[in-house]
C-alpha cells in the first residue's frame, strides 16, 4: 500500500500556540502507519493556496489517503483535489468550526480524533460545485469555482463568519461565532434577494441564504428537525428574511422547528431541498464557502452526488461504503 499524506496547517486556530502541531504529529504517524504498514509523507504548506499542489503530487506518485490537521478551510482544499478519485480524506479537526468533522461523529478532541482514524472507514459524501460571480471580475469574466463540502451563502451568514475575530476563534471555538451574531444582532436588515431552485425563480426580501450539505449549525447540539443529509444527493437550501433582532430569532426558530419544506415570496423563511439553486440580492452581499470569506456577490451551486470518500469512525450516521 502506497503511504498516506499528512497536511499540516499550523496556523489552525487550535494549534496555533508554538510547539502544538509538532507535539502532534508523531501520534499522527504512528497511527497511520499502523494503519497503512508504511509511514506517511509530511507536509507543512508555507500558505493555504500551496495545498492543493501537494495533495495533486501526492495523487500522481500514489497515496493511500490524504488526512488534513486543520480547519474546514484546510479540508475543503484537499476535498477539492480528491473529489473523484477514490483517495479517502481523513479529517482532524483543529480548527474552529469543524462542522464537516463533527458532522460526521469524528471526536472533537484532537487526540482521540487520531485514534480513530486507525478504525475508520471511507464514507461517500455529496459535495456542491460553487460558481462566485464576484463583483470585482471583469465585464465577460467567467465565475471563479471551487467545492463545498459544507456549504455556501451569501448575507448575514458570511457577514458574520468575515468578522469573527480570530482571539476569539482561539479562546471560544465554534461558539466565538454565536458571539459575533449577538454583537451584530442590531444590524440585521432585509434586502431583495432572488433565489432560483431548479430553475424556479422566488424574489423576496431576505437576511441570509445558505445551500448547504449539511445541517448542524452546532453539530450534536444545535440541528433542524427536518435533517440536510451530506449523503443524500441533494442540497438543502435555507432562506431567513428578517428586519431586525426579533424577527431574526423567529426565522432561526422556524428554520429549527420546521418538518417541511416549502416557501414562498411571502414567506418568512423558505426551506427546499435541490440539486442545484442561485443566490444574488441587490445590493450584492458577501459570500461564505465552508466558512471562508469569498468577496462580494452571487453564486451557483450544483450538487455532485457522492464524490468524496470521507474516513468516519464505524457507526456514523448515513451510508457507508
Amino acid at each position: 500500500m502506497p503511504p498516506s499524506l499528512l497536511i499540516v496547517n499550523p496556523f489552525a486556530s487550535r494549534i496555533r500556540a508554538a510547539g502544538s502541531a509538532d507535539a502532534l504529529v508523531p501520534s499522527i504517524v504512528s497511527v497511520l502507519t499502523r494503519r497503512d504498514g508504511v509511514a506517511p509523507d509530511v507536509v507543512t504548506p508555507e500558505r493555504a493556496t500551496a495545498v492543493e499542489g501537494h495533495v495533486r503530487a501526492a495523487l500522481d506518485r500514489g497515496v493511500a489517503s490524504v488526512v488534513g490537521l486543520g480547519g474546514d478551510g484546510t479540508q475543503r482544499a484537499i476535498a477539492a483535489v480528491v473529489a473523484g478519485t477514490g483517495v479517502p480524506l481523513g479529517i482532524l479537526p483543529a480548527g474552529t468550526g469543524n462542522i464537516l468533522g463533527g458532522v460526521l461523529g469524528i471526536p472533537t478532541g484532537l487526540r482521540e480524533a487520531i485514534e480513530s482514524l486507525g478504525a475508520a472507514r471511507p464514507r461517500l459524501i455529496d459535495l456542491g460545485d460553487v460558481a462566485l460571480y464576484t463583483t470585482d471580475l471583469a465585464e465577460g469574466e467567467p465565475p471563479r469555482r471551487t467545492i463545498c463540502a459544507i456549504g455556501c451563502g451569501i448575507g448575514f451568514d458570511a457577514r458574520l463568519m468575515a468578522t469573527t475575530e480570530s482571539v476569539d476563534k482561539a479562546r471560544f471555538g465554534r461558539y466565538a461565532y454565536l458571539l459575533q451574531a449577538v454583537r451584530l444582532a442590531s444590524s440585521v436588515t432585509a434586502v431583495p434577494y432572488r433565489i432560483t431552485i431548479d430553475g424556479r425563480v422566488i424574489e423576496l426580501e431576505a437576511t441570509i441564504a445558505m445551500v448547504t450539505n449539511v445541517g448542524d449549525l452546532i453539530p450534536g447540539v444545535l440541528r433542524p428537525r427536518l435533517p440536510a443529509l451530506p449523503d443524500d444527493g441533494q442540497l438543502d437550501l435555507f432562506v431567513v428574511a428578517a428586519k431586525g433582532v426579533v424577527e431574526g430569532l423567529r426565522g432561526l426558530a422556524d428554520q429549527l422547528l420546521r418538518t417541511t419544506t416549502g416557501g414562498d415570496s411571502d414567506s418568512r423563511t423558505l426551506r427546499f431541498r435541490c440539486h442545484s439553486a442561485r443566490l444574488e440580492s441587490t445590493p450584492p452581499e458577501p459570500i461564505q464557502v465552508d466558512g471562508d470569506p469569498c468577496g462580494t456577490g452571487a453564486i451557483e451551486v450544483t450538487v455532485r452526488p457522492g464524490a468524496l470518500h470521507v474516513l468516519a469512525p464505524r457507526g456514523s450516521t448515513g451510508s457507508v461504503t
